[in-house]
């Protein structure tokens, strides 16, 4: 098997994990007008160790960012909100994005701010 048919491959199980955690990948079909982008290349190099917890939380990160800005401000009430997880889950999944160097936090609790990687994920228009 050749590299650009292993990655194919590795792809689409890439695809098939993050679906399977109830996300939704893109597929482009007709011109969006708003869009999150993942870098498949980023993403795959972390895909067996990062948790499907986590994949949640950074995709309801990512829905909050700007187009020219990654830093997300979001309680973590609004994160339980977004992704129906526990405080608990949600704290270990932030943890686990911190560790991988996907986000970094800023600020206090009360008024805690995300800065997201642009290695891994950006919004588009």
């Amino acid at each position: 098997m050749d590299n650009k048919q292993y990655g194919s491959k590795r792809l689409r199980q890439a695809i098939e994990i993050i679906e399977s955690n109830g996300l939704s990948v893109y597929r482009r079909r007709r011109k969006e007008k708003s869009f999150v982008k993942l870098y498949t290349d980023s993403l795959e190099a972390i895909l067996p160790k990062i948790s499907g917890s986590a994949l949640k939380v950074l995709h309801a990160l990512g829905f909050r960012m700007g187009f020219e800005d990654t830093i997300v401000e979001m309680t973590q009430r609004e994160i339980q909100q977004a992704t129906a997880l526990s405080e608990h889950t949600i704290r270990e999944a932030l943890n686990e994005l911190e560790e991988l160097k996907i986000i970094s936090r800023l600020g206090p609790n009360n008024r805690r701010k995300y800065v997201l990687s642009q290695m891994f994920v950006k919004k588009g228009k």
